[in-house]
């Protein structure tokens, strides 16, 4: 009995391997493909957006899907972030929207009777196309397949995935063209800002530009170098200054630039030694501003009371192994500290010295045609090494500065708040970091809102293109809320 099925067994091993010959031998690659397509083309079919008289099938998004998460991850991956479930669902969310609104835009057009010029079709045409033989020749390029045959379809297939299909690159093509000629239509229909709408335009800026430049002095003055940024209000303690920029040769201008660094640094730390022989000397002064300083900061030592523990305790082992320094040797180190702030200073000036005497006879030149009464301007022009003295706007406004200027080297706004009256020029030069400076002191800068009159040409265009721009955007939004879209963003099939 055994033997029989044995026997039996191995007839019927037989005969599967005959019936599945193809299998061992392989399926051939085009059936596969195929196959392949088939299946994909049944989970593209998933619908993700349904909308009065029609739907939107994942196949539709599929172009403009893999397009935005490329460049998204590539985006975030620029961060160190890594895309993830919920930014797919964003980006999914995305692309069907924009597909019914797509839809929403063809319908409009359609209603008001326009379409596009035939020039404007055939270039969408030609684009599109061009943009289906650039992605098939990449694709193409990349697969492999044992005859031409296999290699196309293979090719067809991948492209299907991505969707980059033919009648996809067209559609992307159609819907940007409709987009730009139903915007330009709609944006058409306002003309003009009366002189309401300004007068409220101007106040909402006004308010905007105080909120924003207040105390934010880094961000005023670089608007006020900006050809595009119109400010509306203008901060307290501010005036404008022009200067004559000229650049010593490097290593002369890094030695001023290190000398006064090796100063500074020694001043900071007497005041540091200063400050901790007071907490000697004083030490229900120093118990006093401790607690007002942990009453602070309460709230962040309680979010991190742990680490805030481990660094007292690490505290309290420094403390048991070393012992406080005195009154005395503090002050030992004050005093030696001090004795070396003459010799820094010396270094300071001869760098600063050298440095003047790199320049000196352009110096001379310069100031000896001030004297003789030639334009600041024109000298600017001729002697001037600073690019932002060559470029507008600050070619013919300046650069704004107030004692608080957080954009300037500290020395060139030292020097510019130097100089006491209007059309002053610097006496000596002022050595910055980026080199010798004459300044010249151009005008002061009223505070406050800027006269209406002063800014209104700028303000009007941009009322009248935010008008235009709320208006479509309203318009546009009133025509996909009249589809009554539904969305399936679940219904999507990705690997």
């Amino acid at each position: 009995m055994r033997h029989a099925l044995v026997r039996l067994t191995g007839l019927l091993i037989v005969l599967m391997l005959v019936l599945t010959g193809c299998n061992l031998i392989g399926i051939d690659p085009i059936m596969q493909l195929d196959e392949d397509m088939a299946a994909a083309k049944e989970k593209y079919s998933a619908v993700v957006a349904e909308y009065d008289g029609g739907q939107v099938l994942q196949e539709d998004v599929m172009g403009s899907l893999n397009s935005e998460y490329s460049y998204m991850s590539q985006l975030y991956a620029m961060y160190g972030i890594n895309m993830n479930a919920s930014m797919l669902t964003d980006i999914e969310q995305d692309v069907v929207e924009n597909a019914v609104q797509n839809v929403a835009v063809a319908r409009q057009l359609e209603s008001r009777g326009l379409a596009l010029s035939d020039e404007k079709a055939e270039e969408v045409r030609a684009t599109a196309e061009e943009n289906y033989k650039t992605a098939h020749d990449s694709i193409y390029e990349s697969v492999t397949g044992e005859t031409e045959a296999e290699r196309e379809k293979r090719a067809e297939y991948e492209m299907y995935l991505a969707g980059y299909t033919q009648d996809a690159l067209y559609d992307i093509q159609l819907a940007s063209a409709q987009y730009e000629l139903i915007e330009e239509t709609v944006e058409g229909e306002i003309t003009e800002v009366t002189d309401e709408q300004l007068q409220a335009a101007y106040e909402t800026a006004v308010s905007d530009d105080e909120t924003s430049y207040a105390d934010a002095y880094g961000s005023f003055e670089s608007a006020m170098t900006s050809d595009s940024t119109t400010v509306y209000w203008m901060p307290e303690g501010y005036r404008t200054v022009k200067h004559i920029l000229v650049v010593p040769e490097s290593e002369v201008l890094q030695a001023v630039t290190t000398a006064r660094s090796d100063l500074t640094a020694a001043q900071d730390n007497i005041e540091d030694l200063r400050a901790e022989l007071d907490a000697v000397n004083n030490p229900e002064d120093a118990e006093g501003e401790d607690a007002e300083a942990a009453e602070d900061e309460e709230e962040a030592e309680e979010a991190e009371e742990t680490e805030a523990a481990e660094d007292e305790e690490e505290a309290e082992e420094a403390e048991e192994t070393e012992a406080p320094r005195t009154a005395e040797e503090i002050q030992a180190d004050i005093d030696a500290a001090e004795a070396g702030l003459e010799g820094l200073q010396e270094a300071v000036e001869k760098a600063e010295a050298d440095c003047l005497a790199s320049v000196q006879d352009k110096l001379d030149e310069i100031y000896g045609k001030i004297e003789a009464g030639e334009d600041f301007d024109s000298l600017i022009e001729a002697y001037g090494e600073d690019p932002g003295m060559q470029n507008e706007p600050t070619k013919t406004r300046g650069y704004y500065v107030c004692a608080n200027s957080t954009n300037w080297d500290a020395n060139f706004t030292a020097g510019a708040m130097a100089l006491a009256n209007v059309g002053d020029v610097s006496e000596t030069p002022v050595i910055s970091t980026s080199g010798v400076h004459i300044i010249r002191y151009e005008s002061d800068v009223t505070a406050g809102a800027v006269a209406l009159e002063d800014v209104r040409d700028a303000l009007y265009e941009d009322t009248l293109e935010t008008m235009k721009h709320d208006h479509f955007n309203e318009e546009l939004e009133s025509w996909i809320a009249a589809l009554n879209p539904v969305y399936h963003i679940d219904a999507f099939n990705l690997d």
